[in-house]
């Protein structure tokens, strides 16, 4: 995938089933609340938002990675085939399902306590925000806005501004990713996982995540015993790690770990720079059941507050300018910085850069430049994704064609001669 070289055979068919998997879960959630007997409305009202809510954000998965996909609202019967909808018919498939949530009054805009963990109002609204934005509906930017003031301005969340613990960090930033942090004032919605279940030939199993592994140095030796050994995968361009250019920010000591030579084996793509958002750290994966390398207890952190503060900012400045966008563009560089002493201009090139440096290694960078078509210097798409480094091992071309992977070609073939039969993706075979 990041070569850009998959084929219809060798695509992350992962992907395709395990969300899939989620629509049909909710599908089938959705049918049990029409059938339900002896519950309030109420309750019903709101499991059928947070079902609507998890569709949505399965299938918008689903769209951003394939575009023109089947799509069906109710539970499959035999021969379990569905209509391929257009990437702009699905677009209003997904706000249809968000704001018949958002819409919902049972729906709370946080939970706490026992809830902890389930869907929200909040991160229906943060899907939409992502759904429209990347969609590049101008149309729907002054609501999605406004559900973004509504977030922000709820009382709910808030930016962690200072480390709850010194002794662990006094980098905040670096504090929302421990395990301390999990499902913090500033978290919206993470996915909890569990140091259990997951092994080799089962590796669906289970609520450990293997990302901590495939991210972390090969034979690392850690003086401090912090952190732990793992793959070497997907180290962090040398360029990547030059967009932190101003001292004092704490998204880079928290965003990025550079081992010195000697301290651990160099593997694939290798350039001594490796993301610490997600890192293996010791006491982690003290896995129960399964593999510990497979069973990381580091909760992916989906949505939080920070990126609600840079949606209002880019969608202030699309509706209002620079002056609309600053507030917002403000309370993320000083809480960076930990003072109000670097503001700067809130012009579209520091919004897109401050959402970089903000989101770093949470899996926004490619689709936002997908929909902006540019980066924050104000290069095209084609020139930042188009690499040749002979060095890493990287030989890349972007086209358009890129946007969307091709359809699985198992998936392809089980439509042929039927009514439902797929057309693949231009560009792919």
């Amino acid at each position: 995938m990041s070569q850009f070289k998959s084929t219809s055979v060798d695509v992350p068919s992962g992907w395709w089933s395990i969300y899939y998997t989620g629509l049909q879960r909710c599908n089938g959630a959705l049918q049990a609340c029409d059938n339900a007997v002896s519950v309030t409305p109420e309750v019903l009202n709101r499991f059928r938002a947070e079902a609507y809510t998890l569709r949505a954000y399965y299938v918008h998965l689903l769209w951003k990675a394939w575009g023109n996909i089947p799509y069906y609202d109710k539970p499959l019967e035999p021969p379990y085939l569905a209509p391929q909808l257009s990437a702009n018919d699905v677009y209003q498939k997904l706000i249809g399902d968000l704001d018949t949530a958002i819409k919902t009054n049972e729906f709370p805009m946080a939970v706490s306590g026992t809830n902890t963990g389930r869907v929200n109002k909040a991160m229906a609204m943060m899907t939409k925000a992502r759904v429209v934005m990347y969609q590049k509906d101008q149309s729907k930017y002054a609501e999605v806005l406004e559900d973004m003031k509504t977030i922000i301005n709820s009382g709910q969340y808030e930016l962690i501004k200072k480390s709850p613990d010194k002794k662990l960090t006094e980098n905040p930033v670096e504090w929302i990713f421990l395990r301390e942090g999990e499902f913090c004032r500033e978290s919206i919605f993470e996915s909890n996982q569990l140091p259990e279940g997951k092994d080799w030939g089962t590796s669906w199993n289970g609520y450990g995540s293997y990302l901590p592994q495939v991210i972390s140095p090969r034979d690392l030796n850690d003086s401090k015993g912090t952190f732990t050994s793992g793959w070497g995968w997907c180290p962090v361009q040398e360029g990547a790690y030059a967009i932190f250019d101003e001292a004092g920010d704490y998204r880079k000591d928290a965003s990025i770990t550079q081992w010195p030579s000697g301290t651990y084996n160099p593997g694939y793509q290798s350039t001594g720079l490796f993301l610490r958002k997600y890192a293996a750290r010791a006491g982690y994966n003290k896995a129960t059941t399964g593999n510990p390398a497979l069973n990381y207890e580091n909760n992916t952190r989906i949505y939080r507050l920070a990126e609600a503060y840079l949606n209002a900012a880019e969608l202030s400045f699309y509706t209002g300018g620079e002056a609309a966008a600053k507030p917002y563009l403000d309370a993320v560089r000083d809480r960076a910085f930990g003072d109000q002493l670097h503001r700067i201009a809130a012009s579209l090139n520091n919004i897109k850069l401050e959402r970089r440096r903000e989101l770093f290694g949470e899996g926004s960078r490619f689709w936002d430049l997908v929909r902006w078509g540019s980066d924050e210097k104000g290069r095209d798409i084609a020139t930042v994704l188009s690499v040749v480094d002979n060095a890493h091992y990287m030989n890349r071309v972007w086209d358009d064609n890129k946007k969307c992977l091709p359809l699985p070609k198992d998936e392809v073939d089980k439509t042929k001669g039927t009514e439902y039969e797929l057309v693949q993706n231009p560009g792919w075979e």
